[in-house]
């Protein structure tokens, strides 16, 4: 079943939808128009579930998403994909491969984890246009390196919390690392399930829950389902 965020999309045009992107920030409905159609760039809604792109084939298209959410897994054997990266509204996936043409396949497999509406953009074509010297293309160079150097800070975060010496002390850095992003709040909405969550982190779902019970007995975190609220820092 489509949320209203979805069906708004739906009815939505290709150029009013991309006009809302990061990605197209500081350039206007013409320019966004043009840009578009010299991309070769296409709309589409996926399901939850649905498959977006499969790990090994050629990485041709950027994928921009407008609504709802991805969910990036590298196959570590053909039963355990591991959940590397989320990707939200406004993140375009396949930038860096975009600023790298040296890589020519998509690295990992891309799942709709709601139903999500992205615009794809032709990726040898954006590479040509980046290049170029006209000032819309400045501008798409300009966000898309933004962007880039946003998903290179989480990645560091994220590489930090995969450091840390226990699990209780990773799933607290990780709880830390949603609050600082929600302005020091107390309290985060972890945007995964427990399985996902686990898997996120690198570990068994039971070893997430007795990470947590530990947590919890130390009195440094409570939740209610996916809302987790902060009580100290310090982990022993």
């Amino acid at each position: 079943m489509k949320t209203s965020q979805g069906t708004d999309m739906d009815r939505m045009s290709l150029t009013e939808v991309a006009g809302g992107l990061e990605l197209f920030r500081g350039i206007g409905a013409d320019g966004v128009e043009d840009a578009l159609f010299r991309l070769n760039a296409v709309k589409r809604t996926y399901q939850k579930g649905e498959i977006v792109v499969h790990a090994g084939l050629e990485a041709t298209r950027l994928v921009a998403v407008a609504s709802g959410h991805l969910h990036v897994y590298c196959a570590v054997d053909s039963d355990h994909p591991v959940l590397v990266r989320e990707i939200g509204a406004g993140e375009v996936l396949g930038l860096w491969i975009l600023h790298v043409p040296e890589v020519k396949c998509w690295p990992g497999t891309v799942v709709a984890a709601a139903d999500t509406t992205v615009v794809s953009l032709d990726m040898e074509r954006a590479r040509r246009l980046v290049a170029s010297s006209d000032p819309v293309y400045a501008r798409l160079t300009a966000n898309s390196s933004r962007i880039v150097s946003r998903e290179l800070f989480s990645t560091w975060r994220k590489l930090m919390v995969m450091d840390a010496p226990t699990i209780e002390a990773r799933v607290k850095a990780y709880l830390d690392e949603l609050d600082s992003e929600s302005g020091h709040t107390g309290e985060v909405e972890v945007p995964f399930d427990r399985e996902r969550m686990a898997e996120y982190l690198g570990v068994t779902r039971p070893s997430l829950s007795r990470a947590l019970g530990h947590l919890r007995d130390q009195g440094l975190i409570t939740w209610r389902k996916n809302v987790f609220k902060l009580k100290g820092d310090s982990v022993t």
